[in-house]
């Protein structure tokens, strides 16, 4: 087994305890044998109980990183914990959801294995109460999101869609610090997709190794807060645009790039 070091970055913003709590016992049983847990908490006004890592992290070490006097917002607080970190692999990790025992230990070996620089898992859907509502999203889902494959070229539909939820994400660290500074114009996971895509070989891991929990509050969401075409165009459109801009700006002479924006610029017609 490749034992290098697996740093789990963890951003928390006022999290559910019972949740959490879940959360951190899966890390904590995590079979691979060479990792460390990065903290953030981006919550100014109600700081997260920091009793609960020396509780539950009992099987490696973890460090809570110092507070900030004003929010980050998530792309934020994973900018800041990629740049903290300092060993040779980068899991993300949200705060309400379940990694299954040999999430790390197996991406791990697929990376080696494969000679690629990120890799993404399938997923299953859990509910409030953990009931598991979806036992595979690549096995139930028809998107192209759900079901490209190792060493596809999906740079240009990552940047409109996000190929990857963070929690599913595990990356060599070199890429993951290439990618900074992170776009403010969209998630650190489609970010850091779209830059690693780039610049090295992606691929995708056909086992659900992560329980995704889906409720009412979570941050992502197709359709969030949007309720008529303006709000369409302000929330997504223009965010889009933005974010296309920085990523010409890093990458000024990417080969997708004019279809890129010419369908960036006629999805707000």
């Amino acid at each position: 087994m490749n034992n290098k070091q697996v740093d789990i970055l963890l951003s928390v913003y006022n999290p559910n305890e019972e949740y959490l709590i879940k959360q951190l016992i899966s890390l904590n049983n995590q079979t691979y044998p060479n990792l460390k847990l990065y903290i953030f908490d981006d919550c100014i006004k109600k700081r997260c109980n920091l009793d609960l890592f020396e509780k539950y992290i009992t099987n490696f070490s973890y460090e809570v990183l110092p507070y900030c006097e004003e929010n980050l917002n998530y792309m934020g607080a994973f900018e800041k914990l990629v740049q903290r970190s300092d060993g040779e692999y980068i899991a993300f990790c949200d705060q309400d959801d379940i990694w299954m025992d040999d999430k790390v230990e197996k991406c791990v070996a697929y990376m080696n294995e494969k000679n690629i620089d990120l890799v993404v898992t399938d997923k299953q859907i859990i509910d409030e109460n953990d009931n598991v509502t979806c036992s595979s999203v690549r096995k139930h889902s028809n998107k192209n999101y759900d079901n490209w494959n190792t060493y596809d070229d999906i740079t240009k539909y990552n940047i409109f869609v996000t190929y990857a939820v963070g929690m599913s994400i595990i990356m060599k660290a070199s890429f993951a610090k290439k990618s900074l500074p992170f776009s403010k114009y969209t998630g650190h996971d489609k970010w850091v997709l779209a830059c690693t895509s780039t610049e090295g070989k992606v691929g995708y891991l056909n086992l659900p190794l992560v329980q995704y929990r889906r409720h009412g509050k979570n941050v992502s969401g197709v359709l969030v807060g949007i309720e008529t075409k303006e709000d369409y165009i302000n929330q997504r459109i223009m965010p889009d645009l933005k974010m296309i801009e920085d990523f010409k700006q890093k990458y000024p002479n990417h080969k997708d790039l004019n279809e890129i924006e010419k369908f960036a610029n006629a999805r707000r017609t």
